[in-house]
């Protein structure tokens, strides 16, 4: 008969390996969609107004950026590329249309602006004409909170 030792304790071994490499790609994870979120969006300088509680939606919506530029070529950008007025529109029309086919009207279409602060204002009523003709009735403008 075998009887343990009572002055050997038992030592339970971690295989720390594995638990580190789940960490190192997390890490790499994190830090690779940290860089797609901020290169989603324009560095703009927003409006300084209180605004609304920002509303939690299902699907996320529409982002037209709006620069401060002055001349017409390339002033919004979606994503990662610059359009013109009526490509945006273009852009919106395709959503539009595929809101239609999933079943949805076009008053489910969300929209947010941000628009550059130091640009003028024209650009911005130019998308809305476009938007109020697509039976697009609620946007949102976005702005910064004042300090």
């Amino acid at each position: 008969m075998r009887f343990k030792n009572p002055e050997r304790p038992h030592i339970v071994d971690f295989e720390l390996t594995a638990m580190i490499d789940v960490i190192l790609l997390l890490i790499i994870f994190f830090m690779t969609t940290a860089q797609f979120v901020q290169r989603a969006r324009a560095d703009l300088e927003l409006p300084k107004e209180q605004g609304e509680e920002e509303a939690r939606v299902e699907t996320p919506p529409l982002v037209v950026n709006v620069l401060a530029r002055d001349e017409g070529d390339g002033r919004f950008i979606i994503g990662q590329q610059n359009l013109t007025a009526d490509e945006v529109l273009d852009v919106i029309d395709r959503e539009i249309a595929r809101l239609r086919v999933d079943g949805s009207d076009v008053s489910d279409f969300e929209l947010v602006i941000r628009a550059d602060r130091r640009g003028a204002a024209m650009a911005i009523n130019e998308l809305g004409r476009g938007l109020r003709k697509r039976g697009v009735a609620h946007w949102r403008l976005a702005t910064e909170q004042p300090r």
